[in-house]
């Protein structure tokens, strides 16, 4: 069987086409070649190979079982849920004759640019008092030291990747912080084990640090979709908006296909009001997972202000199929029920998303519309006065004096007339 033994061209792929020249180099350099004889089974739907394929030569057979099986020839590829995502095969794929894959890993999909220079030597000096509080990093150091002269860097890297999750799942978070702090002093050069750092730091509740660690982790690499995406988040939290929508830009920008980073720069347009920017953003993500509710609800209540109320309202009862507790729906099926002149209806959501959501502003105003036309001023003043005194949102503060005005003038007026 013979094949091109060139390293395929990544520009001409889709989700990779936008990758800087410096990351799609990197990537290229780390794409190996396996040789599959004719009916051997390369993944199975269901396994975690963590791997992206693109054919070299031969042709492989796609199946699933909710779909028609495709045949790939040279040039076309699959898994790319695998490498962005880390999903399980989302198909069996087998070679139908001899087939050669170029592959690329999910751990070199996520490595930094650069590779890492030649290991330093170095040594620790422990002032007097410290020896109790590193004892346990000293230890850890040391392991990762004979782990690295004994089996090598590769064996560190697949720990670094396994053992802090399964600490995070044990609820040792602190452990997971310790061991990457270590690995970080052994590799200062590795900007994904930093990174590793900075999402456990973030984990914890030590957001400051964590944007530390993240902004360095961008100067060693800045190719890295994962940082800009969680540092974004950060940014977000602490209501620098712009600077979180750069970052967020700058993940979807790397990784065109991850449906998080399209939601998270949804948000940032959002918490700037522009409501269209909001939409395309959500509205790209649920191209990519249509299962995302929370972006499924939001994207709704931006379309509803485009007048497609229909079409908000079908996607809202779609997210209560699958969350019937879901507040942002049930306060979105009010508000359309309340457009249709139903505010009895209204009223039974706005009812269940209070008891999930007591304390939202918005809520209180839109149950206050529908008291109203149920004729029930003095509860609608109540629910008034509440979105007036609690809300954040200047117009909806102004708006909910307004209506409490009118109703209480109506009260009196009605009182004065007995």
């Amino acid at each position: 069987m013979r094949h091109n033994a060139n390293p395929p061209d990544l520009k001409g792929i889709g989700f990779l086409a936008q990758l800087p020249e410096k990351r799609l180099r990197f990537l290229s350099s780390r794409l190996r070649l396996h040789s599959y004889p004719a009916g051997v089974q390369i993944i199975r739907q269901g396994r975690r190979g963590e791997f992206f394929g693109i054919v070299a030569s031969g042709q492989v057979l796609l199946e699933n079982p909710d779909s028609h099986p495709r045949t790939l020839g040279a040039g076309e590829h699959f898994g790319s849920a695998m490498l962005l995502y880390g999903k399980p095969s989302g198909f069996t794929v087998t070679a139908r004759e001899d087939a050669a894959i170029w592959t690329l890993g999910r751990s070199d999909w996520l490595a930094p640019t650069s590779l890492p220079e030649p290991r330093r030597k170095w040594g620790l000096r422990l002032k007097p008092g410290q020896t109790r509080a590193l004892t346990t990093t000293l230890v850890a150091i040391a392991a990762l030291a004979m782990v690295t002269l004994i089996l090598g860097p590769p064996l560190l890297d697949r720990a670094t990747a396994v053992l802090p999750e399964r600490w995070i799942e044990q609820g040792r978070p602190d452990v997971a912080e310790r061991y990457l702090r270590a690995v970080t002093r052994w590799e200062p050069e590795s900007a994904r084990n930093l990174g590793y750092l900075g999402d456990i730091l973030a984990l914890e509740g030590k957001d400051g640090e964590a944007l530390e660690v993240y902004q360095q982790t961008l100067e060693l690499d800045e190719y890295l979709p994962w940082i800009h995406n969680n540092l974004g988040v950060l940014l977000l939290e602490d209501d620098q908006v712009q600077l979180a929508e750069e970052h967020f830009q700058k993940a979807v920008e790397l990784s065109p296909l991850s449906a998080t980073a399209l939601v998270n720069l949804g948000s940032a347009y959002y918490a700037q009001e522009d409501w269209e920017a909001a939409a395309a953003a959500y509205g790209r993500a649920l191209e990519l997972d249509f299962s995302l509710l929370d972006a499924k609800a939001s994207w709704a209540g931006l379309i509803l202000s485009d007048s497609r109320l229909v079409e908000a309202r079908l996607v809202w009862e779609d997210v209560l199929r699958q969350d019937p507790r879901h507040p942002l729906a049930l306060q979105g099926l009010g508000v359309v029920s309340l457009l249709e002149d139903d505010p009895a209806l209204a009223m039974m959501y706005f009812d269940a998303a209070r008891y999930l959501n007591p304390e939202d502003p918005a809520l209180h105003l839109y149950m206050g519309m529908a008291l109203e036309e149920l004729k029930n001023p003095t509860e609608a003043a109540q629910a008034y006065r509440f979105a007036a005194e609690n809300g954040s949102d200047p117009e909806l503060i102004s708006l909910a004096r307004a209506l409490l005005e009118a109703v209480q003038g109506g009260v009196s007026g009605e009182n004065q007339g007995h």
